[in-house]
C-alpha cells in the first residue's frame, strides 16, 4: 500500500524533478564511492612512499656498516623513522636512544638482501615505556637489509611509522566530504536548469496542443530548431495532426456529400407521393410504385457507395489475400454489362488468363463500377481486357464514347464529379463509381488510372499484383 502511494507520488513529481533526483542520487553514490576510494588510495600511496624512504635509508646505513664507517648514534630525520644496526644479536649502532636495548625485531637477512616485513603493530612493546616518542599503537613498516662487515654479517633494521600517512588521509577526508554536498548541490542546479531548458519546447508544444481543437485543426505544434528527440517528436505529432485534419475533412465532406446527394431522390419521392395524394382519383399506382422503386434503388446505391468509401477512408477494410482468377471475374462482369444494355456490344477477346491476390467480392465491385461507367458513356461498344506485364496484372475497361479530356483524367476519380453532359448516356449515376474503383484498387496495393484508348473513348486501367498464369 505504501509502495503504491510512493509510486503515485513519484509519477506525479514530473520529468524535471525525477531527472534531478535520479541525477543527484546517481552522482552522489558514484561520488561517495570515489571519495572513499580516493582517501584509501591516498593513504596507500603515502604508505608506499614511507616504505620506499625506509628502504633507501636502510641501503645507506648498510653501506656505511659494510665500510665500518658507523660511529655513535645514527642521525634520523624524524622520530617516525627508527634505526638499529645488529651484528650477532647485538645492537652496534642505532638512532638516538635505541643503542642500549635489544633489537626491536628479530631478522636474519643475508648480505646485500633487502626484506620488507609486513606492517606490524606493537613492534616496540618491550621498550615502549622507556621511549615515549615510540607510538606503540601506530602501525610500522620494518625494512631489513643484510650486510657484511669486518665484525661479521649483520642486518640494518629501519622501522618507519605509518601514522603520517594515516594523518594525511584523515586530514583530506573532511575536506572531501565538505565539498561533497556542495558538488551535489551544483549537480542538482545544473540538471534542473538543463532539464528545464530541454523541456521548454515540450511545454510550448503542450500549450499549442491545448489550443488545437476541431475548429482550429490547421494549427500545428512549434518545431524546435534542434534535430534531437524533441524535434523529431514535434515532426511526428505534426504529421499525425495532418492525418487527423485530413480525416476530419474527409468526414465533413462525407456528411456534406451524403446530405446533398440524398436530397435529390428523397425530394423526388416526396414529390411523387404528394402528387398522388393531392390528385383526386389518382389511379396510376403502378407508375408511382415503379418510380419509387427506381429512386429507392438509386438512393440505396448511393448509400452503399458512400459507406464503401467511408470504410476505405478509415482504413477499416482489410482485403483478403487469396488467389482470384481475374479473367473469370471480368467475364462475369462483361456478361452483366451486356445484359444491362442490349444496344451495346461487349468485347472480351482481350481477356487472358491472369491470377491476382485480393478479395474477389471487392474486385468484382471495382470492375462492375467500371463496366457501368463504360456502358453509360459508350456509343456502340465496350471492351474488357487483362494481361500480365512485368509481373503485374493490367486490366482495362474501354468504351468508344466521347472520351475524357486529358485535364480531366484525375478529376473523374473525385467524388460526385460529373463531366459534361456529352458523357451521360442516361441518368441515375451517383458520381462515386470511379472513386470507389480507385479506393478498392489502392487497398489492393494497385492503382486505377485513365489511359489512352485505341477506340477513341475512355480507357480505365487497373494495375494489380499478379500470381502469373
Amino acid at each position: 500500500m505504501a509502495s503504491g502511494r510512493l509510486g503515485r507520488v513519484w509519477s506525479a513529481a514530473g520529468v524535471r524533478r525525477r531527472t534531478t533526483v535520479i541525477a543527484v542520487v546517481v552522482v552522489g553514490v558514484v561520488a561517495a564511492l570515489g571519495l572513499v576510494l580516493l582517501s584509501e588510495q591516498t593513504q596507500a600511496r603515502l604508505e608506499d612512499e614511507i616504505a620506499s624512504s625506509a628502504e633507501t635509508r636502510a641501503l645507506d646505513v648498510a653501506s656505511l656498516a659494510s665500510a665500518d664507517a658507523l660511529a655513535g648514534d645514527i642521525v634520523t630525520l624524524s622520530n617516525d623513522q627508527l634505526i638499529q644496526v645488529v651484528v650477532d644479536g647485538e645492537v652496534i649502532a642505532a638512532s638516538p636512544g635505541l643503542g642500549g636495548v635489544r633489537p626491536f625485531f628479530d631478522a636474519t637477512t643475508a648480505p646485500d638482501v633487502t626484506e620488507e616485513v609486513e606492517v606490524m603493530e606493537a613492534v616496540f612493546e618491550a621498550i615502549e615505556e622507556q621511549f615515549p616518542f615510540i607510538e606503540d599503537e601506530s602501525p610500522y613498516v620494518v625494512i631489513a637489509r643484510g650486510f657484511e662487515s669486518s665484525a661479521g654479517p649483520g642486518v640494518v633494521l629501519v622501522a618507519s611509522s605509518l601514522s603520517p600517512a594515516e594523518a594525511a588521509a584523515n586530514a583530506l577526508r573532511p575536506i572531501l566530504w565538505v565539498g561533497f554536498p556542495i558538488a551535489l548541490a551544483g549537480v542538482a542546479a545544473a540538471v534542473w536548469f538543463l532539464t528545464g531548458r530541454a523541456l521548454r519546447p515540450v511545454d510550448a508544444m503542450r500549450e499549442e496542443a491545448e489550443a488545437i481543437s476541431a475548429i482550429a485543426m490547421s494549427r500545428r505544434l512549434p518545431e524546435p530548431q534542434s534535430r534531437d528527440e524533441v524535434g523529431r517528436l514535434a515532426e511526428t505529432l505534426n504529421r499525425m495532426l495532418d492525418r487527423l485534419e485530413s480525416a476530419s475533412v474527409r468526414q465533413r465532406q462525407f456528411v456534406s456529400d451524403a446530405s446533398h446527394e440524398l436530397k435529390t431522390p428523397l425530394a423526388t419521392m416526396r414529390t411523387m407521393l404528394e402528387i398522388a395524394t393531392e390528385e383526386p382519383g389518382f389511379a396510376d399506382w403502378s407508375r408511382l410504385v415503379e418510380g419509387l422503386q427506381r429512386e429507392q434503388a438509386r438512393m440505396a446505391g448511393l448509400v452503399t457507395d458512400l459507406l464503401t468509401l467511408a470504410r476505405f477512408d478509415e482504413g477499416a477494410v482489410e482485403t483478403a489475400h487469396s488467389g482470384v482468377h481475374l479473367d473469370q471475374l471480368l467475364g462475369r462482369v462483361a456478361e452483366r454489362t451486356a445484359a444491362s444494355d442490349p444496344t451495346i456490344t461487349v468485347d472480351t477477346s482481350g481477356i487472358e488468363p491472369v491470377r491476382v491476390r485480393g478479395d474477389s467480392y471487392a474486385l468484382e465491385t471495382l470492375f462492375t463500377n467500371l463496366g457501368i461507367n463504360a456502358a453509360q458513356h459508350a456509343t456502340t461498344s465496350v471492351s474488357f481486357s487483362c494481361h500480365l506485364h512485368e509481373g503485374r496484372a493490367v486490366a482495362a475497361v474501354e468504351d468508344d464514347g466521347p472520351g475524357i479530356r486529358e485535364e480531366d483524367r484525375e478529376r473523374v476519380f473525385e467524388r460526385f464529379v460529373r463531366l459534361d453532359e456529352s458523357r451521360q448516356r442516361n441518368s441515375g449515376g451517383t458520381g462515386l463509381g470511379l472513386a470507389v474503383a480507385r479506393a478498392i484498387a489502392r487497398a489492393h496495393g494497385g492503382e486505377a488510372r485513365v489511359a489512352e484508348s485505341d477506340q477513341g473513348g475512355a480507357r480505365i486501367e487497373v494495375v494489380l499484383s499478379g500470381f502469373g498464369e
